[in-house]
């Protein structure tokens, strides 16, 4: 667990995501608007015991939110940012000076002179674009600046190449019912091996994996970064997934945190628009693992989803 790996402070075996909680307006594109305030939504995660956030500087002002609301509670919670993404509009940059620039922003932004994890947020494939930025962040590293060092990886398979030249002490990425690519047996045998921290995201696939939207036809706002998606995508999600709850008769996202529980993860990313988003997921995650019969029919779902894509898993999506 986090608390055993990371931290002598007590870690929550959740992490909230706050990507959804700094768009809420017409001008950032995340999940919509919100029907609480974001400050609201946090202060409740952290009075049911979460003390774990997830957050970047493209996630609308939800590093100013986090700022405001625990700037006085710093060292009872533990959190992660992301540099190298400037927008999700713009090439990624992984240069010192805007590296520099981006921690100190956040610095300011979350009202701290530390950061607990910094992920590098998505990278390229290509040692020389982030060679400097790996040197100037393990120098802040020993400073104290930044506690733990980390990587938000577009397709799990990356990490192959990118331990070959770090020793990252955190790596994220997708995963949920319909999107198995970390348990490639040689990428998972290697991740248990070198005894990394493992942190999966969209279990919920970005909210699509909830019984309101497969049960429903949900008009996405144009501040909801959904809305430019591929249509025929979403609904083979919506299809594949509906096989899977009827097989197993229980609701979506109850399968989806159950699933996550079956698997070596230290914590998992969860998002919430509203206090009863967090309720749901600490309910679920406190129900058993799946059976093996629940299991056999995931994958064998899976496989049939995984022949009928059209548009491979890692497509241009941000998370």
């Amino acid at each position: 667990m986090l608390l055993k790996t990371l931290n002598k402070k007590k870690v929550s075996n959740i992490c909230l995501g706050t990507w959804a909680l700094g768009g809420n307006n017409k001008k950032l594109q995340a999940y919509g608007k919100l029907k609480e305030k974001p400050e609201n939504i946090l202060k409740y995660s952290f009075k049911k015991k979460i003390n774990f956030f997830d957050t970047a500087n493209v996630y609308g002002n939800s590093e100013n939110i986090l700022g405001n609301v625990f700037n006085k509670k710093r060292k009872s919670v533990f959190i992660a940012s992301k540099v190298g993404c400037a927008s999700f509009d713009k090439k990624l940059d992984f240069s010192k000076i805007f590296i520099e620039k981006q921690i100190k922003k956040m610095l300011s932004n979350l009202q701290t002179n530390y950061v607990d994890l910094i992920q590098l947020y998505g990278p390229p494939k290509n040692i020389a674009e982030i060679k400097n930025c790996l040197e100037f962040l393990s120098h802040l590293k020993e400073k104290k600046i930044i506690r733990y060092l980390g990587i938000s990886l577009k397709n799990p398979s990356d990490y192959l190449y990118f331990r070959k030249f770090y020793k990252f002490d955190v790596i994220q990425f997708n995963f949920n019912i319909l999107d198995h690519r970390v348990l490639e047996k040689k990428l998972w045998k290697t991740i248990k091996n070198d005894n990394v921290v493992v942190l999966p995201r969209t279990i919920l696939n970005f909210g699509i994996f909830t019984e309101k939207f497969i049960n429903s036809k949900l008009n996405f706002s144009k501040n909801d970064h959904r809305s430019k998606w591929d249509k025929d995508q979403i609904k083979k999600w919506v299809n594949y997934s509906k096989k899977i709850k009827i097989l197993l008769k229980k609701d979506i996202e109850e399968i989806c945190y159950r699933f996550c529980k079956n698997f070596y993860f230290d914590s998992i990313i969860i998002g919430a628009k509203e206090k009863k988003h967090i309720d749901q997921s600490l309910k679920s995650l406190k129900k058993s693992k799946l059976n093996n019969k629940d299991l056999k029919i995931i994958f064998k779902i899976y496989n049939e989803y995984s022949k009928s894509i059209m548009i491979k898993p890692d497509y241009k999506m941000k998370s």
